[in-house]
């Protein structure tokens, strides 16, 4: 059995994928396997995945699923010990994965890690971030739910809920690509419809307290609202939880000190 399991998704990434797999398998050895849970792209991205699961024996799944649950098949269909989950296929990966590892036995064994890739500077706007944990724990903690948004934030809540979270932080990703894409108006409604329904679900705070709604807020907080009628509250959530609470912080280095937090982390 391997050590450790790095689990993926993806969704259309054609233009990144061969480059951040390479990047990515670069550094890695027998103790590690690579398992990716492609959502049915359609621009010739699974068409890649399956010439790397031929000849670099990356494990290839084809499921149509939310991005939660495509961490769940990707977790379920591992074998690793400890689980390194959140790596995107259009980042390329500096080769300190194993640095990493080394520095989450050292510092948090036992825990459900948030290492953050935060900004190089004011002109980058993205947060990444890689969680690593006990396939034991992540197993206990029910894993990853069929969310499509907030599902990182879903599990590590859960984690914090029994004090085996924290987070840390660590220059592992070069700056993100960045995909021109030119939405509708109804597309930009979906989107925010889906991010009002999961963070209701999660029972998070979609509205700051007087904040003035337009018409697209109004009409995406219903929609939000109604589903719930289906789809249910999920239990076991705590709310005010903050991945980014000092108190949970766990230095790695002295070099990767931590860092402001950039108004894009979502806190």
């Amino acid at each position: 059995m391997v050590k450790y399991s790095v689990c993926m998704t993806c969704y259309n990434e054609a233009e990144t994928v061969r480059g951040s797999l390479d990047s990515l398998l670069g550094q890695l050895d027998e103790d590690y396997e690579v398992v990716v849970v492609d959502n049915f792209s359609a621009d010739g991205t699974f068409d890649v995945l399956r010439e790397f699961n031929q000849t670099h024996k990356v494990k290839v799944i084809r499921r149509r699923c939310s991005r939660g649950g495509g961490r769940q098949i990707a977790f379920e269909s591992a074998s690793g010990e400890y689980v390194i989950a959140n790596l995107d296929l259009d980042d390329r990966f500096l080769p300190v994965l194993k640095s990493i590892i080394a520095l989450y036995h050292e510092k948090a064994e036992g825990s459900l890690v948030a290492v953050f890739n935060f900004p190089a500077g004011p002109s980058e706007e993205w947060v990444q971030n890689v969680t690593i944990g006990p396939r034991e724990l992540i197993s206990s903690l029910g894993g990853w739910r069929d969310l499509n948004v907030f599902e990182d934030w879903d599990v590590w809540s859960r984690a914090d809920g029994v004090q085996k979270y924290s987070w840390s932080s660590f220059r592992f990703a070069a700056n993100k690509t960045v995909h021109p894409v030119s939405k509708s108006a109804l597309r930009r409604l979906l989107e925010r419809y889906e991010r009002y329904r999961e963070r209701l679900r999660l029972g998070m705070r979609i509205f700051s307290s007087g904040e003035e709604k337009g018409p697209s807020q109004r009409l995406a907080y219903l929609g939000a609202r109604l589903s719930l009628l289906r789809s249910g509250v999920l239990q076991g959530q705590n709310p005010r939880f903050d991945p980014l609470d000092e108190r949970l912080y766990v230095a790695f280095s002295q070099e990767n000190a931590k860092p402001p937090v950039p108004a894009s982390s979502g806190r």
